[in-house]
């Protein structure tokens, strides 16, 4: 005769999802809720390759902070840190619930986007209804745990910089967050 599981322990045997976005999304329909969380810190990438040139994200950096920061301030989501790489921007955020994540990503992505083409709200160089689109993927996250992990991403982000304005030559990397490759 089998012996039969002990029940209520379910949740500790899974491992929940930490991660979620970007190169991982196969298509644009989701089948799981991303994961956020208000009591520990999230890592938040938005990646444009189109942003090269004179649509750098380097070159409206000032702006692009004060927008993030204005913004963070609107919708209750505490900004502990922001690195821009040129064509993508890294943020360790801490929201204080999904729908201030939500209206932050949502408001923050169409704001840097009219910033960096210089575009006005409703302008046609946009396009509507999916025709234009500056960002790569969706944006990526994911939950950072306090100690360890949050310090090895703040030398991640302090490395990216270095690389961005060219003070250290870039460096390639394997990302087990990024099944592509680097996570630049």
């Amino acid at each position: 005769m089998k012996k039969q599981k002990q029940l209520g322990f379910e949740v500790l045997e899974r491992q929940s999802l930490k991660y979620f976005g970007g190169a991982y999304l196969k298509n644009s329909h989701a089948k799981v809720a991303r994961p956020i969380t208000t009591k520990r810190s999230m890592h938040l990438v938005l990646r444009a390759l189109m942003a090269k040139g004179e649509f750098s994200l380097l070159r409206k950096e000032r702006i692009i902070k004060e927008l993030i920061y204005n913004q963070a301030k609107t919708f209750g989501v505490r900004v502990y840190r922001l690195a821009n790489g040129g064509n993508h921007l890294h943020l360790i955020i801490m929201p204080r619930s999904r729908e201030a994540f939500h209206a932050f990503i949502r408001s923050i992505s169409g704001l840097i986007v009219r910033e960096v083409l210089g575009a006005q709200r409703g302008c046609p160089q946009l396009g509507a209804k999916g025709k234009f689109r500056f960002w790569d993927k969706r944006p990526f996250t994911r939950i950072v745990e306090w100690g360890r992990e949050y310090k090895s991403l703040n030398n991640y982000l302090d490395q990216n910089a270095l690389e961005a304005w060219g003070f250290i030559p870039y460096q390639p990397r394997k990302s087990r967050f990024n099944p592509i490759g680097s996570t630049a």
